[in-house]
């Protein structure tokens, strides 16, 4: 304290503490003091002649750490361990059993001491497992050993080189054997990664001691030892179905794996659709799984499994050059009677103007002559003049025109050659009429091949006979409830008894040669085919016809298609790939292995099958193989 000011000592201090940066020597910066070892050493063995090694720059890495573990120093083995399973995990490829002898057989002696470890701590009838820090670290050496023989058993070659050791299999047993404690579980996932690899290498006896282990894991609790065991007995039943050696497993495991495959965990479904693949490749197995119920709950799983992870969407194609030219018609439609009798209720020129409406409709591109325009409106109504009813002039007939449609109009044209042409621009004959009230009626186009003699053909002066021309029945009705009518009246009229009961009926609309030439004695049949030429009834009066066109036709000359996928994942072929495909592959084998049972059970599947078919191109061609194969043990009463 200094008088009435306090004075607080400084906590700064006054050098920086930051760490200091020195320049380490590297081979690009300080090539110099890498460039001959040999006289360093020389250098040191002229300084130091009496020293141990002196001049000596050791062993290799590999040869220190095979010689450390064949030696058994504890030290000497744990470097080795740990640097053996960096070299694993980063160049595992380089890491050849063969190019180091002694290295896999020190491994796996190293290995098989879990089998000692485990008998003391865990006595024969303890409950639990008797842990401590030294068992710990032992256990972790061992499980250091078998990730180095599981990452080197990736390679085929050191896979190949494992399976022919002398004790390996034992050694592989024995691991998977060990007591059900989680501490082993590690160890266990490394030994199936394992067996996995070399199962391929391995030889399967019927008393096989290998085998049977696996077929216990599939009962465990443990996701990883179910997963693991069923990716090895798969690959150890594989191409050797003559010892069907996977018909040993039980009836519970097998339902356990058929109630797997209703889980959402992909690796595990897939593994076991692997294993039903290799398991229904055998006709006595295939008979045991389809067994009632639960064959037809199996069935059903597999064929929703053909969907899985499927992608919805729309795939649109356009078709081209399948449309047939627009004919413009140009035949002016006859009106029915009663047409006519609604046209006579008006006077002049409203009735010439609805006249044109109900037998004309506008067309930018086309054109009528006005002289063939006025005789047809003549023709029809001449007949009525004396009841006093006058035509319309021409002249004023033809004015009318534009009265009738606001976009037509009479125009003259130069005749090439000298003359003129006098027409109407902008309108074109109905297909079919349409009555005052805007009712489009409906053509049959039923047509018959009739001439003056009957018969089928006609004789030309040259003697040579030609086809009688179809007569098309001139009847239009106003809806498609009328035509239909019409259509069974008279064509498709029930024979009476002057008739043959077994007359041939054909369908002659627009056409068709559906039954031709011989008919059809069903009238039922024809006429549910007939029934197909019926236009559809009007569309709703809220909906808009023109907006639908335009969804469907966008350009005249192209069809918009529109086709509903449920595509699955493929390959980078683009072939199906994944769950969906060893599903199909699975019912496969059920049709062709299952007999008369398979073939039944699929058939209840049958519309299912179809509609995915339809869907899933990826799976097409493999689904209809498999409806082959039920089709081919169908036979007709």
């Amino acid at each position: 304290m200094n008088g009435n000011t306090l004075n607080f000592p400084s906590f700064q201090s006054s050098s920086i503490n930051a760490p200091i940066g020195r320049p380490v020597a590297t081979p690009q910066n300080a090539p110099h003091k890498f460039v001959n070892h040999k006289r360093r050493a020389a250098e040191v063995l002229i300084s130091s002649p009496n020293r141990h090694g002196a001049g000596h720059q050791g062993a290799a890495l590999m040869v220190r750490i095979s010689m450390g573990l064949k030696s058994g120093i504890p030290s000497e083995v744990d470097y080795a361990l740990s640097q053996l399973v960096r070299i694993s995990f980063d160049s595992g490829d380089e890491l050849r059993a063969e190019a180091y002898p002694g290295l896999s057989e020190a491994l796996f002696e190293k290995l098989a001491t879990i089998q000692s470890l485990a008998n003391t701590c865990y006595p024969e009838g303890a409950g639990e497992l008797l842990e401590d820090s030294k068992f710990v670290k032992q256990l972790e050496k061992i499980n250091e050993a078998a990730l180095v023989l599981r990452n080197m058993s990736l390679q085929p070659d050191n896979a190949r080189y494992f399976s022919r050791l002398k004790s390996g299999r034992q050694i592989i047993v024995a691991c998977m054997n060990l007591p059900g404690q989680s501490c082993f579980i590690e160890l266990k996932h490394y030994i199936l990664d394992m067996v996995e690899a070399m199962a391929i290498h391995f030889s399967l006896a019927v008393d096989d001691d290998l085998f049977p282990t696996l077929h216990a894991n599939l009962l465990s609790d443990d996701r990883g030892l179910v997963l693991g065991s069923l990716r090895a007995i798969c690959r150890l039943v594989m191409g050797r179905d003559e010892a069907n050696c996977i018909g040993q497993i039980n009836k519970l495991a097998i339902d356990r794996i058929k109630a797997l495959i209703m889980l959402e965990d992909e690796d595990l479904v897939s593994a076991c659709l692997d294993f039903l693949y290799q398991y229904t490749t055998n006709e006595e197995n295939v008979e045991k799984l389809i067994q009632p119920p639960d064959g037809i709950e199996i069935v059903k799983q597999l064929t929703r499994l053909l969907l899985h992870q499927a992608v919805p969407g729309d795939q649109v194609v356009y078709l081209t050059g399948s449309l047939k030219p627009i004919i413009k018609p140009t035949v002016i439609p006859n009106l029915p009677q009663e047409i006519v009798n609604d046209l006579l209720s008006y006077a002049e020129p409203d009735r010439a103007a609805k006249w044109m409406r109900c037998c004309f409709e506008e067309d930018k591109t086309a054109d009528i002559t006005q002289i063939a325009l006025w005789q047809a409106y003549q023709a029809r109504f001449t007949e009525y003049v004396a009841a006093g009813r006058p035509l319309l002039p021409a002249a004023e007939f033809i004015k009318n025109v534009s009265v009738a449609f606001n976009n037509a109009s009479a125009m003259v044209l130069p005749i090439p050659g000298g003359g003129q042409k006098f027409i109407i621009k902008g309108i074109k004959p109905r297909e079919t009429p349409m009555s005052v009230k805007g009712q489009v009626y409906l053509a049959c186009k039923w047509a018959t091949a009739t001439n003056s003699n009957n018969t089928a053909s006609t004789e030309t002066t040259q003697g040579q006979q030609q086809p009688a021309q179809p007569t098309k029945c001139p009847a239009q009705l106003a809806t498609p409830q009328d035509l239909w009518v019409h259509i069974l009246k008279d064509h498709l009229s029930p024979p009476d008894s002057t008739q043959q009961p077994q007359a041939k009926l054909l369908c002659n609309w627009g056409g068709c040669e559906r039954f031709h030439p011989a008919g059809d004695s069903d009238r039922r049949k024809v006429i549910a085919h007939v029934r197909t030429h019926m236009p559809e009834p009007s569309p709703p009066k809220n909906s808009n016809p023109s907006s639908r066109q335009n969804d469907w036709l966008d350009d005249p000359k192209q069809i918009k298609l529109v086709i509903r996928r449920n595509q699955t994942g493929v390959d980078d072929r683009g072939e199906a790939a994944g769950i969906p495909l060893t599903a199909v592959l699975v019912l496969r084998n059920v049709a062709r292995r299952g007999m008369f049972n398979g073939k039944e059970l699929l058939s209840g599947e049958r519309p299912v099958l179809f509609e995915i078919m339809a869907v899933n191109k990826p799976l097409s061609n493999y689904i209809s193989d498999l409806l082959v194969e039920e089709d081919e043990g169908v036979t007709d009463d």
